[in-house]
């Protein structure tokens, strides 16, 4: 079930446990479940699990040493370090916090989580490889680097992965990273694997999205107060995909999830797709995402499904339309 990550020597689950959710990013969440969700994971067969400084600052990866700490030698770590935080002692105090925040003195795979315009690269490149040759991380990678960021990093150093949004219904990563990725062996991590529920299998319509989850470049900006960008979305594309997404569920047998999941799974590069959930039950749900293994003609017709939606929205890989990546 483990595979070799990229050009490192971890060996890791082909699901990725999440962390966000867990430190109140999706609401109201009691410590002891958030506790029990990731030893569920775990248990599940699950030996990956991704954070970073800015979940619930720090609270993140607190609760991921109480919950697996004596596990440590078990489990890969990835965390993340803040944009604000990318000048050389930035970073190395923001690793110092992680490591204590962890309760562990190394990180396994340390990532810029987005891009910073107002720092050189080079220099938090610099600051990156100091940390491993210091022994506290074993390999750094980037978060929300584009078609423009990945190159530059690729030539500053040995990135060993690009964490992304990517899922059915936002397949920008595929017209100019993806390529990259694969050429270099660059895993990707998806995040937003089941766009914030929609592919869930809790949802009919669009229309019935809640509104602090409608945020994306799917969404029109004219419809929905909570969008930041000023496109037009492609909701009826979305729509048309979201129909036909239900129809192969039904026609398959599989639930929606496993569907989106197994999707990911069988992309080019992908490395690992990022899950997370909110208790114990959810994580027992895990093992079935371990598991899925559709056959091609599923596959097929989830592509085609999607297809117009990721002509439609395009190659802009910022899932918010915020203008942060490049």
């Amino acid at each position: 079930m483990r595979k070799k990550f990229g050009k490192t020597d971890l060996m890791t689950s082909p699901i990725v446990y999440g962390c966000m959710g867990g430190a109140g990013a999706f609401g109201a969440q009691e410590e002891k479940d958030s506790i029990e969700a990731l030893r569920g994971a775990f248990d599940a067969g699950l030996n990956f699990f991704d954070t970073a400084e800015a979940y619930g600052a720090g609270y993140s990866e607190q609760l991921l040493a109480k919950a697996l700490g004596d596990r440590r030698k078990d489990i890969v770590i990835s965390s993340k370090v803040n944009k604000e935080h990318l000048g050389a002692s930035d970073i190395m105090e923001a690793c110092e916090r992680s490591l204590k925040n962890l309760k562990t003195d190394y990180i396994d795979i340390y990532l810029l989580h987005w891009p910073n315009r107002e720092v050189p690269l080079a220099e938090s490149m610099e600051a990156v490889k100091k940390l491993q040759d210091q022994g506290k991380i074993r390999y750094y990678g980037v978060s929300n680097f584009g078609k423009l960021d990945l190159p530059e990093a690729l030539e500053l150093g040995d990135v060993v992965t690009d964490q992304l949004p990517y899922h059915l219904f936002h397949r920008a990563i595929e017209f100019d990273v993806q390529p990259v990725c694969e050429e270099k062996n660059i895993p990707i991590m998806c995040y937003s694997s089941l766009m914030q529920g929609l592919l869930a299998g809790k949802y009919r319509s669009l229309a019935d999205f809640p509104v602090n989850r409608a945020r994306t470049t799917l969404f029109d900006h004219k419809k929905w107060g909570e969008c930041v960008h000023t496109k037009d979305g492609a909701e009826e594309a979305g729509q048309k995909a979201l129909d036909e997404i239900w129809k192969i569920t039904e026609e398959s047998g599989y639930a929606m999830e496993e569907l989106a999941v197994g999707w990911l799974k069988s992309r080019r590069a992908v490395g690992g797709v990022i899950v997370g959930t909110r208790n114990a039950e959810q994580s027992r749900g895990l093992k079935k995402l371990m598991d899925v293994d559709l056959d091609s003609s599923i596959l097929d017709a989830l592509t085609r499904a999607t297809d117009e939606v990721k002509n439609r929205l395009g190659s802009d890989i910022d899932m918010w339309g915020k203008g942060r990546t490049r």
